[in-house]
């Protein structure tokens, strides 16, 4: 057994490295968690946003190469071949090379002897006049990393608001952590006198029962909040893209006041959700101005340089033949020499017809697009005269809890003094803890409500800062 485990004690120095470089491929989260924090581990560790930058590149080099394939392009080329040179008089057609050409003239019949032949050629190619094909292309690139940008921006904001949601609701869960802890040491402060009065005589044993109801009842209501709570962390830290149920909240200070409820939109700017439709309606547009030159000709400069070799003799025999030397060195070295200097221009007139049909499939996606866009925003302004809407409701009660809980404070004293001095039971007073515990509760939601209220209302104006300018410091 020892042997097998000497065998393979490498092993462990080599897991160990393994664990360590992905342990540190990312930063930790941090024990205690800011909502600035969670945004900025958001931005540079959740994967789709991650993947919206690695397709802002793509895009980039995409236009690189594109402008590389402007420029003039160059070729050579070098062969050495060993064939017969039977020739027959008459055309044909290489057919996707298929038939590979054979070149030279013989006046006998037909030799199977072959000859070593060489050659070689640069050729410069420019597309010179494109008939605007080129800055159509040009524009389509540039436009492609637009709505890649522009998707990129649109994720990232929905995302943020998924984040500040996720931050707020993390922070109301382990507010009911503290309230209904709070609850329970309440009812275990009464459950110790309640105990000492049975014990004594003064207070009948059914308060005592009563009471430990009470604690057990808000032991599991304590227990409720923590699973609930670490839910939501986990959520939270899920979005930031380090998932930890074990990380801490900033403070609870988003409920020591509330903000300001008033968001002016971004001026001259539009939503982010938006911009996405925007640039792809302006890069279907440019699709279309593509198209209009797809069909028109083109002019290209073309330069060449040749040199080949053969092993066939270059002047007839007596008898009218060519003498056929086999050997390598014969066909080896180049002996003629060519130039070649002009312009091509080429055209098909037959892609009228088809770019025809294709501009009309074209301006129905621009169709689609349009309407897509109608689409968003009428959702937009929907979401924007609810965001309104919930932010005016959320304020009113805002200002109703403190009332609530005042009063329930209030009746809790009252109903404790009168249980002490013999004047009520014990469900009255336990009636006025769970009054006051719910106040508490609502207190909570309420002040978290307003700040959710005030982020929906950001998330619809498209202006994420108006809300995070009001983050408490």
């Amino acid at each position: 057994m020892l042997t097998k485990i000497k065998k393979y004690h490498w092993l462990l120095p080599a897991w160990l490295s393994c664990w360590a470089s992905l342990s540190w491929a990312q930063p930790p989260t941090p024990d205690q968690l800011t909502l600035t924090q969670a945004l900025e581990l958001a931005r540079t560790n959740y994967p789709s946003l991650r993947s919206k930058l690695a397709t802002i590149r793509a895009a980039e080099a995409d236009q690189q190469g594109l402008l590389q394939s402007f420029l003039p392009q160059a070729g050579v080329q070098a062969q050495l071949l060993n064939a017969t040179s039977n020739q027959v008089r008459g055309a044909y057609i290489s057919n996707g090379g298929l038939l590979l050409p054979i070149s030279g003239v013989r006046t006998d019949d037909f030799n199977g002897k072959a000859a070593w032949s060489s050659g070689t050629s640069m050729v410069v190619d420019w597309e010179a006049v494109t008939f605007g094909r080129r800055q159509a292309r040009r524009q389509q690139a540039q436009l492609t990393i637009e709505q890649a940008q522009a998707d990129y921006e649109g994720e990232l904001f929905t995302h943020q608001v998924r984040v500040c949601d996720a931050y707020l609701l993390a922070l109301n869960a382990r507010k009911a952590v503290a309230l209904q802890t709070v609850s329970l040491e309440r009812a275990q402060a009464l459950q110790t006198i309640i105990r000492a009065s049975t014990e004594g005589g003064l207070r009948p044993g059914i308060d005592s029962a009563v009471a430990n109801t009470e604690v057990a009842r808000a032991r599991l209501q304590v227990l409720e909040s923590q699973q609930i709570a670490q839910q939501q962390v986990l959520r939270l830290t899920e979005l930031v893209g380090q998932p930890n149920p074990a990380v801490e909240l900033d403070s609870l200070v988003f409920y020591d006041r509330l903000p300001l409820l008033s968001v002016a939109p971004a001026s001259n700017s539009l939503h982010p959700q938006l911009r996405v439709f925007q640039k792809g309606l302006e890069l279907s547009q440019a699709n279309v101005n593509w198209l209009k030159t797809a069909a028109l000709p083109s002019v290209s400069l073309l330069g060449s340089l040749q040199g080949r070799g053969s092993g066939i003799g270059k002047s007839p025999e007596a008898d009218g033949t060519f003498r056929i030397d086999p050997s390598l060195g014969a066909g080896l070295p180049l002996r003629s020499f060519n130039y070649i200097v002009g312009v091509t221009a080429i055209w098909r007139p037959t892609d009228l017809f088809r770019t025809k049909y294709a501009l009309n499939a074209q301006r129905e996606r621009i169709n689609a697009f349009q309407q897509n866009y109608n689409q968003q925003t009428l959702a937009l302004k929907t979401a924007d005269q609810n965001a309104r809407l919930q932010l005016e409701l959320a304020g009113l009660r805002a200002r109703q809890a403190p009332l609530q809980l005042d009063a329930a404070r209030q009746a809790y004293g009252q109903a404790q003094a009168r249980y002490e001095s013999g004047l009520d039971n014990i469900l009255t007073l336990t009636q006025a803890t769970a009054l006051l515990n719910r106040a508490e509760v609502d207190q909570a939601l309420t002040t978290n409500s307003v700040w959710r209220a005030l982020l929906l209302r950001a998330a619809t104006a498209g202006d994420l800062d108006s809300f995070l300018q009001q983050l408490p410091r």
